[in-house]
């Protein structure tokens, strides 16, 4: 629906001819001409009203909410800096360690690259809806302009209505009371009359109250326009914006900790190289210097030879040491045996005596 651009004083025109038609409807003869005056305005204002509350409760800003929650919720699942745990990997050769962190770091960019992708759509399909609402609402809110402008009709209808009442029928009837010297019928006719112009009061006094809350619609309706229109703005920034500039600095990120990993490598490589030089170094003037010690020695040392001599000698003195008192055992052992000899033989010739006197 296309908006009002009428001026003011086309607008103002275009009430009082209709407020003027709708009035010559309002029959005070007919109570019934009363009950439906300004019946089909009321249920426009109750139809735009559900309309926009249907509305307003089925838009979920939430979900925006949530989507834009998921989205960092993945952006800070990428740890460039993230100090890796001792564990098993630990125990690798660095540059291996190196190649699988790097793969890791990839791996890990890939997967929440995916994910972030699945949020952009959800988020872009958000953004349209809310776009849609803004237009749907935008429809309510020309559907209210074109309440206010009936409602104002049936308000001035309403109110010519009561002047007329007021200002013509109300005193003829007066003057027929009067006249009839205060018939009742005419008293009555004129109680009739003073009611309905009461009943009457009372429905441009709702119709005002409808009023007011129609043109406090307006702001309102304007209000969540904005809101939606600021959120589908946040939401085109997230994907035009903030993902590229999140994409762009994780690549920078992962080149700088490659940078950092083969400057890292190339340090180790030349500490190794260098630690390899000094032990190789020292090893090398550990075995010239002990070449040139065994090349100045002879084939035996005189320490040796010394140690060997004292050993024969001492070996030498032994042997006769020993032998000298195995000469001087044996000589006892000579003596010893003569001596158990001739004890023996003394033994026997005492013996052998002894069995000469028995057989005597």
């Amino acid at each position: 629906m296309e908006k009002t651009n009428l001026t003011i004083a086309e607008n103002k025109e275009q009430i009082q001819q209709k407020a003027l038609a709708i009035s010559k409807t309002i029959d005070p003869a007919k109570p019934e001409t009363l009950s439906s005056f300004g019946v089909e305005t009321q249920r426009k204002l109750g139809y735009y009203s559900n309309e926009l509350l249907t509305k307003v409760r089925a838009k979920d800003s939430g979900d925006a909410g949530t989507a834009i929650n998921e989205l960092l919720h993945q952006i800070n699942m990428v740890k460039i800096d993230e100090t890796e745990k001792p564990g098993i990997f630990s125990r690798l050769p660095f540059v291996k360690k190196f190649a699988d962190k790097s793969k890791k770091l990839a791996s890990q960019y890939n997967t929440i690259s995916e994910n972030v992708d699945s949020v952009v759509v959800k988020l872009e399909k958000t953004r349209q809806s809310v776009m849609k609402d803004t237009t749907s609402l935008e429809v309510m809110f020309n559907q209210a302009v074109e309440y206010i402008h009936e409602i104002r009709a049936v308000i001035a209808a309403g109110k010519l209505k009561i002047e007329e009442i007021e200002n013509e029928i109300i005193p003829q009837l007066q003057t027929e009371v009067e006249a009839s010297g205060q018939d009742e019928l005419a008293v009555q006719r004129l109680s009739d009359m003073i009611a309905f112009k009461d009943r009457l009061e009372k429905k441009v006094h709702d119709f005002t109250l409808s009023h007011t809350i129609a043109t406090q619609a307006m702001p309102q309706i304007r209000m969540i326009q904005t809101t939606n229109d600021v959120l589908a703005q946040k939401i085109q920034n997230s994907i035009d914006t903030v993902i590229p500039v999140w994409r762009q600095q994780v690549a920078i990120a992962l080149g700088l900790e490659k940078q950092r990993k083969a400057l890292e490598i190339q340090k180790k490589v030349t500490d190794t190289t260098n630690e390899m030089l000094r032990k190789n170094s020292e090893l090398l003037k550990g075995n010239v210097v002990i070449a040139a010690q065994e090349n100045e020695r002879g084939i035996v040392d005189v320490e040796t030879l010394k140690k060997v001599n004292r050993d024969m000698v001492e070996t030498l003195d032994a042997v006769i040491k020993i032998s000298e008192e195995g000469s001087k055992k044996r000589a006892e052992a000579v003596k010893e045996l003569a001596a158990v000899q001739e004890e023996l033989n003394s033994k026997i010739i005492g013996t052998f005596g002894k069995s000469k006197q028995i057989e005597a």
